[in-house]
C-alpha cells in the first residue's frame, strides 16, 4: 500500500506561507528540519503560496544551510514589489518597535542577534521587510552561524540560543542601523547618517527596490518617519547592547509623518521663452523613480525586468538639466543650468553632463 504523501511544514517569511516539502528527506532529516524551523512555523492549516523542496546531501548540516537559502529566495520572489525588503537583522521592543541592523554578509549580523536576541524578540538575522506605512514582517529562520571547519554555514533554532519570541504588539520599524564593526573605534556610538547619504548606502542591501512602486520615496519616508538612519560605531557586538537599548526606549508614535510631496518623483515643464540652437531634442528617458535630496542633489533610480535597480546621485547642474528636459534643445538646458546666463566654459560643461546622461539612459536625444 502506497503510504500518503507527507503535506508540508509551512513557515512565515516576510509574511509568505513558504511550504518545505519533506518528501524527499529522510525521517532523520524531516524531523531536523521540523526542530531548526520551529520558530517560523504556521500553526493554521491554510496552505502554502510557495513551495520549497530540499535538497538531500551527505552532510546534514550541508541541506538545512541550502535550504535555508531556498526559502529565503522563495520569500523575497513573493514579495517582489511589496515590500522594502533589507538585508538586516531585526530585534523587537514590547510595544512592537523594531531595531533594523543594517549589514553585508560578514559584518556580524547574526552575531549581534545571538546576544541582542536574548533581551528583545527575534525577527530575523537574514531579511526584514519594511511596508511603506512602517509596518514590519519578520522572518524567524533558523539562524545561519560561520563554524569554523565548516564550508557551509550551521542552521540553529532560536529557540535552542535561547532567543526571546515576539512581542504580541503589532511590528512597526523602529529604527533602521547602518553596522559599522572596526576595532579601530575607540568607543561604540551612534553617528545620524545624512539622507542622501543613507540612501546610498542602503540600496545595495535592498532586495527588489526597483520593483517597487516609488521605491525611493518608500525609503524616504520610512526614514523620515523614524527619525533618520544611524551608523552603529563599535568594535564589539557586546556594546551593542547599551547602543540598541538607548534606541529601545525611543518613542514610536513620537515624530509626524513624513511630507510626501518632499519625496514625490520630479516631473518639471519645459523652460519658457524660445527655443534656439537646432534640431537635436533631449526628454527624460523612462525611471523607476525619482526623489529630491535635502542637500539639493536628485536620487534617480532605473530598473531592469527582475527587480534589479541602479541608483544614480545627480549632483551640481544636473538635477536642473533632468528637470528640464522635456523635448528641450541643448540651449534650453543651458539657459535652465545657468540661470540663462549661459557663457562658453559653462556651455562645454553642461555638454559634458548631457553626454553623461545620454549614457546613462536618463536623457535620450531625438531630431526636431
Amino acid at each position: 500500500m502506497t503510504p500518503p504523501p507527507l503535506s508540508p511544514l509551512v513557515v512565515d517569511a516576510l509574511g509568505v506561507r513558504v511550504g518545505i516539502d519533506p518528501s524527499g528527506l529522510t525521517p532523520t532529516d524531516r524531523d531536523t528540519v521540523a526542530r531548526v524551523w520551529a520558530d517560523a512555523r504556521v500553526v493554521d492549516p491554510a496552505p502554502a503560496e510557495v513551495v520549497v523542496a530540499p535538497v538531500s546531501s551527505d552532510r546534514d548540516g550541508q541541506t538545512l544551510s541550502d535550504l535555508s537559502g531556498r526559502v529565503t529566495q522563495a520569500a523575497i520572489d513573493a514579495r517582489r514589489g511589496e515590500l522594502w525588503m533589507l538585508h538586516a537583522a531585526g530585534l523587537a521592543a514590547s510595544d512592537g518597535g523594531v531595531v533594523v541592523l543594517v549589514g553585508p554578509s560578514g559584518a556580524g549580523k547574526t552575531t549581534a542577534t545571538r546576544l541582542l536576541a536574548r533581551s528583545w524578540g527575534y525577527v530575523s538575522d537574514e531579511t526584514v521587510g519594511i511596508e511603506s506605512d512602517g509596518g514590519v514582517r519578520g522572518y524567524r529562520k533558523p539562524l545561519s552561524v560561520i563554524t569554523e571547519g565548516k564550508g557551509y554555514k550551521i542552521q540553529h533554532a532560536p529557540r535552542d540560543l535561547g532567543l526571546r519570541p515576539l512581542p504580541t504588539a503589532p511590528l512597526r520599524v523602529r529604527r533602521v542601523v547602518l553596522l559599522d564593526r572596526d576595532r579601530a573605534h575607540a568607543r561604540a556610538r551612534l553617528v545620524p547618517v545624512p539622507a542622501s547619504d543613507a540612501l546610498v548606502l542602503l540600496a545595495p542591501h535592498s532586495s527588489a527596490l526597483a520593483s517597487m512602486p516609488r521605491p525611493l520615496g518608500v525609503v524616504m519616508s520610512s526614514l523620515a518617519r523614524t527619525g533618520g538612519a544611524l551608523r552603529a560605531e563599535y568594535s564589539e557586538a557586546e556594546q551593542l547592547v547599551d547602543l540598541v537599548g538607548d534606541l529601545m526606549v525611543e518613542d514610536l508614535d513620537r515624530r509626524p509623518e513624513p511630507d510626501e510631496a518632499s519625496s514625490a518623483a520630479v516631473v518639471s515643464t519645459p523652460p519658457s521663452g524660445a527655443s534656439h540652437g537646432g534640431g537635436r531634442r533631449y526628454r527624460r528617458g523612462a525611471v523607476v523613480d525619482s526623489c529630491p535630496l535635502p542637500d539639493g542633489r536628485l536620487a534617480v533610480m532605473t530598473g531592469e525586468t527582475d527587480g534589479r535597480g541602479t541608483l544614480r546621485i545627480l549632483a551640481g547642474v544636473a538635477p536642473a538639466i533632468l528637470r528640464a528636459a522635456d523635448d528641450a534643445t541643448r540651449d534650453d538646458l543651458l539657459r535652465a543650468a545657468t540661470d540663462g546666463t549661459p557663457d562658453d566654459e559653462a556651455a562645454r560643461a553642461v555638454d559634458g553632463i548631457l553626454d553623461q546622461l545620454v549614457e546613462a539612459g536618463l536623457l535620450t536625444v531625438t531630431s526636431g
